[in-house]
């Protein structure tokens, strides 16, 4: 990897521990695309992070701030203006495979963050039918909700919220037990892209296999497998 100064141009609060923060690079551009992940360099260490959105010389990012994590803790730590150390090469396998067929993205916590940014993708492309599904805790935990409820709005995508921890209107459960429902709704064609909590992503590829999916239409980042094992 190799780091160059970006500024930090906006801070904005997401939910109680969680905020989103908009990176320009001072002499560089970002290489790369939707669901990929560039990396922050501190003096606590280094972390990649997925990307919300990137544009030219500027990204999007999302970070939670567990008070246990020292690069989180630091950008918590940070202002507007501040410089950081950011990769300007975005990697990672989790991109968008084609805009032709219908398409379910699925997310759990922090792993919304490359999710929203395929999906921005997909439907900027004319892709013809996304549901988005978005599984966290709480109420409070369910971030960037009013985004997505914008995109249904004016774009071809069902939203789908899940809470494993908290009764509400909405269902309740973990995210993959929608998943008969949406792939009945989709069709056999759809293609699946997931991200977030390791365990989560695995119990949702093996729903994905009990409903006869094919794992060629299944995209991860691709290391899920061993955190659970």
């Amino acid at each position: 990897m190799s780091f160059t100064d970006a500024t930090i141009e906006a801070i904005t609060q997401i939910s109680p521990d969680c905020k989103q923060y908009i990176l320009s690079l001072d002499e560089a551009e970002f290489t790369g695309e939707a669901g990929q992940h560039t990396a922050l360099r501190t003096d606590a260490g280094t972390k990649p992070y997925s990307v919300l959105a990137v544009d030219d010389d500027r990204i999007s990012l999302m970070i939670r701030a567990y008070g246990t994590d020292g690069v989180a803790d630091h950008m918590d730590a940070r202002s507007v203006g501040d410089i950081v150390e950011v990769d300007p090469a975005l990697r990672g396998s989790l991109t968008l495979q084609r805009t032709d067929t219908p398409a379910v993205f699925i997310g759990t916590g922090t792993g919304i963050t490359p999710i929203i940014g395929l999906l921005h993708a997909y439907v900027t492309s004319g892709g013809p039918q996304a549901v988005f599904m978005f599984g966290e805790k709480t109420q409070e935990q369910l971030l960037y909700k009013p985004l997505l409820e914008q995109y249904e709005l004016v774009h071809s995508v069902e939203t789908r919220f899940s809470l494993s921890r908290e009764d509400w209107h909405g269902h309740t459960g973990y995210v993959q037990e929608q998943l008969p429902d949406v792939s009945d709704t989709v069709g056999p064609d759809a293609e699946y892209y997931i991200c977030g909590v390791p365990a989560a992503v695995v119990a949702t590829k093996e729903k994905l296999t009990e409903l006869g999916v094919p794992s060629d239409r299944v995209h991860t980042e691709g290391w899920e497998d061993a955190q659970v094992a």
